[in-house]
């Protein structure tokens, strides 16, 4: 009976296996294998495949295989080969919750895909929500304890598809491996795994370390190779990025930690090593190259993120190679590339109070050591019209023990070469907040050639060539004013600008020099020990029309647009000047030289300056500073020119003379021609000018000596001074030829019609005319002052040279012998009412003469009156004749037969009766006429016999009859003139 009963149970136990068995081996997967697909369908709205679930009820392990997850277009969303997942009952049960051995998950596959409208293909995934979640938690409130004891994923991929850019752009992730052990949700407790994924496009991401749930927590160590970050920027930054990436390589390996804590997530990396190959990157859409970085590392970073403090070892890069280029609307092509849309206009917006921003921590940043080697940077400016191209090539730098901390230093060191001629050199330190720093600055044979576009907005002026070179400390503080100081030299040497206009040489030297610079610009103080300029040249012109070739270099501006009315500038704090204060100690000149032409003349007027020699010293802006000068120069090799003195800038006051020497006349021809019409045939000038300025007062001494001054050709010239300067020139010049003259000028500088060089006109002007006026005074010495040598006194009547008349004759003779260019002329005169009674005795005369020569006639004898001399009785005889014969009725004779006048008959009658007849005769232009050539004769004859003038340098002049009276006297007046 029990036998049976045993048997019986046995019987059944099989049956009952027998049961489980095809339960768990058959009918439940099959039952799943239908029933899955569907359920997920149903979960997600999209289609699922399962190829086939084998699970052993007695091992418990369970396969999926062939898993599918299908979107509606048919592609696949996510799947694997084969999913293999053994549990452990025994340490489940003991554990009291999961413990699984194995989870083998072979050749998974995921395929990600963002359509060309940005939505991802797993959003078409619609997870259904129940009404109630299942509950994790054991009886006790606590969640139900997960171990598995090995995790494996191999072969697995993961597919990227991005289409928003207008192409289809790809990538896979394979193959991905992944090991984990004993990965449990229990606390305290690390799963130590590693995860390997292969890019398709080439590169590796790697990691290993450990991973925990409670608490979440992970330690290891993160490693990228060769990660193509052209195909990166392709697949997730051009969206992002206004640049493209078209090749680099990147490489990483940092160890990290995170850890959970009370305030959040512990994150810290560190050992982290970043490596950049073959980068180079353009602007996008363009393709024009902006960055070419053969190599960059970055080597001992560590990072904290709660504590946001950043670590850096070491940041190294070489031959790197950097273009940048100003756009023509005056943008930096950086700037445009990255100002994305912050131009855009904002969306109007409900005005909203702001919140008040909590404070941040800034974050920390040390770099112990940044290295550059062997940049080259290329900048184009296409904003000029021919765009300028710069360049920095073989630039190297180094920046150490870099910190944000506020007063934190760093020392920089910086070189590079400029254009591949010039160089540049930094050495110093600088510090970040505030923004300060002190460098050595080393600049040498910039050459300015290169900034030609710079230039030519402004001046038809080409710069051939000059290179720029300066040492010196530089100091520079960021503040509420900025502070920037400077100490050092420079010098620009060579330096070559030509007119383009004409292709001739405009402002050239050999060298410049400025030695001893000392700017505050906060200060607003700018000194300079010594400026010195080698060789320097200048050419000025002044053209036809006034201008001058200065004004021919500069090109019409367009004025700037008025911009806004502003708020005025708040005024400075009291006590502060504004104003710049500018002191040289000293400017030298060696062996200048100067082309001047003035081309506004009637004769053009061309003159070479060199050997221009000397210095300006004490250059001031200061109040009461003086500068002295002393200069010396020649003109065409044969003048000397000095000029010395002292000039006071504050007030203007000034002392300066200047010295012509052995300054060849004909030189100066074109400003005779344009003064008084004639070219300068000969002659030298040694001028002597001292300029005195004091409260705004000129006193001009000119002393002036002209040696053997001797007229050109007469040029036409309407706008010419009408001036005797023949004759000006003759009476100035002593025996020797020179002339000499010294005459002062006054003006005020405050009067707006003041003109130095009109003021002189006028005084050259008033000396020649005086000149001219008063011939005889300028003869100097050579005649008496207090006589009168422009005229002969003469008796009435007479024409005979008085003594004292002749004395001043033998005087003026010597005069006339010193000086042979000189020609007297002799204008004889008679005074009708002065001359004509004295010579009224002489017609009656003449009258008796004519009488005696008829009675001589009428004896047969012929003889002109002329030659007749009257014997006192034929006077006599004839004069009572002549008065019976004209007043007939007042005369009568006595018994004895003597005339007498009826009236006065005791009287003497030759006398009344002479007078009587003189009355009766009006003035005779004719004998006055004559009395006028007989004295300017007896002048000439007395000059020339036995004077021994010439002849031919005495000229009579026309007669003139004065008829009225004057209180100088009888006189024929004497005038000099000078032989063409």
């Amino acid at each position: 009976m029990n036998r049976k009963k045993g048997l019986i149970a046995g019987l059944g136990l099989i049956a009952l296996l027998a049961i489980y068995a095809f339960l768990g081996f058959y009918l439940v997967p099959a039952l799943a294998l239908k029933k899955l697909p569907a359920l997920i369908q149903e979960e997600t709205g999209q289609q699922a495949r399962l190829s086939a679930i084998r699970f052993n009820p007695f091992k418990f392990t369970l396969t999926l295989e062939g898993f599918a997850l299908a979107a509606k277009d048919g592609k696949d969303l996510a799947g694997f080969e084969r999913l293999f997942v053994d549990l452990d009952t025994v340490e489940s049960a003991k554990l009291g919750g999961v413990v699984l051995d194995v989870i083998d998950l072979h050749n998974p596959q995921v395929n990600i895909e963002r359509r060309a409208d940005g939505v991802f293909n797993f959003a078409d995934i619609k997870t259904k929500q129940s009404e109630s979640q299942p509950d994790t938690t054991d009886s006790d409130g606590e969640s139900l304890a997960l171990l598995v004891h090995q995790i494996a994923v191999t072969e697995g991929r993961i597919g990227w598809q991005d289409a928003t850019s207008g192409q289809v752009l790809s990538e896979n992730l394979l193959p991905l491996n992944l090991s984990l052990n004993e990965f449990s949700t229990q606390a305290a407790s690390s799963a130590p795994g590693e995860l390997s994924v292969g890019l398709e496009s080439g590169g590796t991401i790697q990691w290993h370390g450990d991973f925990s749930i409670a608490p979440l927590a992970s330690k290891g160590q993160l490693q990228l190779e060769k990660i193509g970050l052209a195909r990166s920027w392709q697949l997730f930054l051009q969206q992002i990025l206004p640049v493209e990436i078209v090749n680099g390589v990147l490489g990483l390996q940092v160890d990290y930690t995170l850890a959970q804590a009370a305030d959040g997530m512990l994150t810290k990396l560190s050992n982290g090593n970043v490596e950049i190959k073959q980068l180079e990157i353009t602007e996008n859409n363009h393709g024009k190259p902006l960055v070419s970085i053969p190599a960059l590392a970055v080597n001992g970073i560590n990072v904290d993120v709660n504590q946001q403090q950043v670590e850096i070892g070491a940041v190294f890069s070489s031959d790197a190679g950097i273009s940048a280029w100003l756009q023509a609307d005056g943008v930096v092509n950086y700037q445009a590339l990255f100002a994305g849309d912050a131009a855009a206009p904002a969306t109007t917006q409900p005005s909203v109070p702001p919140a008040v921003a909590e404070e941040s921590k800034p974050w920390l940043v040390n770099v112990d050591e940044l290295a550059l080697n062997n940049y080259n940077i290329h900048f184009t400016d296409f904003s000029l019209p021919k765009p300028l191209e710069l360049q920095l090539s073989e630039l190297s730098g180094k920046v150490q023990k870099f910190s944000t901390q506020d007063s934190g230093k760093l020392p920089v060191q910086l070189s590079c070469k400029f254009n591949n001629t010039g160089g540049l050199k930094v050495d110093g330190e600088m510090s970040l907040q505030p923004f300060a720093g002190t460098w050595a600055l080393d600049i040498h044979d910039i050459n300015l050639k290169v900034f030609q576009s710079y230039l030519d907005p402004f001046l038809k002026l080409e710069l051939v060539d000059g290179d720029f070179s300066g040492k010196g400390n530089l100091q520079l503080a960021v503040a509420e004013q900025l502070q920037l100081t400077f100490q050092g030299d420079a010098n620009l040497e060579g330096l070559v600008t030509r007119d383009q206009l004409k292709n001739v040489d405009f402002l050239k030297w050999s060298n410049l020099e400025v030695s001893g610079i000392d700017i505050d610009l906060a200060k607003q103080d700018f000194k300079f020990a010594k400026v010195m300029f080698d060789r320097p040249y200048l050419r000025f012109n002044i053209k036809k029309d006034g201008k001058t070739n200065i004004d021919d270099l500069m090109l019409p501006q367009t004025p700037a647009k008025p911009a806004p009315a502003a708020k005025p500038p708040a005024k400075p704090a009291a006590g502060k000047s504004t104003e710049p204060r500018v002191s040289i100690g000293k400017i030298e000149l060696k062996e200048g030289k100067s082309d001047f032409s003035d081309y506004s003349l009637i004769l053009p007027f061309v003159a070479a300056m060199n050997s221009l020699n000397g210095e300006v010293s004490g250059f001031s802006s200061d109040k009461d500073a003086e500068a002295k000068l002393a200069l010396k120069g020649k003109v065409y090799e044969m003048a000397s020119v000095g000029i010395k003195g002292k000039y006071q800038f504050d007030t203007g006051d000034s002392d300066i003379a200047l010295n012509f020497t052995n300054m060849p006349l004909p030189l100066i021809t074109p400003y005779m021609a344009e003064f008084a019409g004639y070219r300068i045939e000969k002659g030298q000038m040694a001028l002597d000018l001292r300029y005195t300025i004091k409260q705004a007062q000129l006193a001009v001494q000119n002393k002036l000596l002209i040696d053997q001054l001797t007229l050109g050709e007469h040029v036409e010239n309407p706008n010419a001074v009408s001036l005797p300067l023949h004759l000006a020139i003759a009476l100035l010049k002593d025996a020797d030829g020179k002339i000499n003259l010294d005459f002062p000028i006054t003006g005020s500088l405050e009067d707006p019609k003041f003109s130095i060089g009109s003021l002189l006109a006028d005084v050259l002007v008033n000396l020649i005319s005086k000149v001219a006026m008063s011939p005889f005074k300028a003869l100097g010495s050579l005649l008496d002052d207090d006589k009168d040598f422009s005229a002969v006194a003469f008796a009435p009547g007479s024409a005979e040279l008085a003594v004292e008349e002749s004395a001043k004759l033998d005087q003026l003779n010597k005069a006339l012998l010193s000086k042979p260019e000189l020609t007297l002329e002799i204008k004889g005169i008679a005074y009708q009412n002065m001359d004509w009674p004295a010579m009224r005795f002489e017609a009656v005369k003449d009258v008796l003469k004519k009488m005696k020569s008829g009675e001589l006639r009428d004896k047969g004898e012929k003889v002109r009156h002329e030659y007749i001399e009257l014997s006192d009785d034929d006077y006599k005889r004839l004069l009572a004749k002549f008065f019976g014969e004209v007043f007939p009725q007042e005369m009568d004779r006595s018994l004895l037969g003597k005339p007498r006048i009826k009236a006065n008959p005791d009287s003497d009658f030759y006398p009344l009766a002479q007078q009587k007849l003189e009355s009766i005769f009006p003035p005779d232009p004719q004998r006055l006429n004559d009395l006028a050539i007989a004295r300017a004769n007896h002048i000439a004859q007395y000059l020339a016999e036995p004077g021994g003038i010439s002849k031919d340098r005495l000229y009579l002049m026309a007669t003139e009859l004065n008829q009225a009276e004057t209180a100088d006297g009888i006189k024929s007046v004497l005038s000099l003139s000078v032989s063409q």
